[in-house]
């Protein structure tokens, strides 16, 4: 049963993350967006919220579980 477990944790990615590269934020399984203005974007995950901060936000990209948010991020916190 454990090798199905781990076969569908990989097929399946459930983890949230957060991926920083080239000005671009990609966040994977986060829950539910909370705010969005063009300075603070912010979403929940897991009773957690985190606060991303910055200019010009926009999200360019977004799917059932997965959003890309692109601008001058200037911070992202983590409440």
């Amino acid at each position: 049963m454990k090798i199905f477990n781990r076969l569908d944790n990989y097929i399946n990615d459930k983890k949230f993350s957060m991926i920083y590269k080239n000005n671009k934020l990609d966040i994977i399984n986060y829950s539910k967006i909370i705010e969005f203005t063009s300075t603070i974007i912010s979403v929940s995950y897991n009773n957690k919220i985190y606060q991303i901060k910055g200019d010009n936000l926009v999200i360019s990209r977004m799917m059932d579980n997965e959003i890309l948010i692109s601008g001058n991020i200037d911070n992202i916190t983590f409440i």
